[in-house]
């Protein structure tokens, strides 16, 4: 993604990318930490692919991270496959948001 962005005209000092993230949950309080610590201004640019830019930007959002979503590239899945991940995500939004707010109550974000 940070490619792509600097292909978009990006300058590179401006891109943060999140690496150390091993699920969607993780990497939320990755960028969180990153922005607090870094004292930065946002709004943050969530660039992903398109059936998860709700569920980052969501979970950012209650981190307390200013963020909105990148145009999202075009999926290379087939219909049953985009349809597959539209669910999951569903799910894994209420699912993840609930861990959020417990880790927020215990100040671990």
């Amino acid at each position: 993604m940070a490619r792509l962005l600097r292909e978009a005209g990006v300058a590179p000092e401006r891109i943060r990318p999140e690496e150390t993230g091993t699920d969607t949950l993780s990497s939320v309080r990755a960028v969180a930490r990153i922005v607090r610590d870094g004292g930065l201004a946002g709004p943050v640019h969530v660039a992903t692919s398109g059936y998860h830019l709700p569920r980052c930007v969501t979970l950012l959002r209650l981190a307390g991270v200013a963020a909105t979503a990148c145009v999202a590239p075009p999926p290379a899945e087939g219909f049953w496959q985009r349809w597959y991940w539209r669910m999951r995500e569903a799910a894994a939004i209420p699912y993840d948001a609930l861990l959020l707010a417990g880790l927020r109550l215990m100040g671990r974000v």
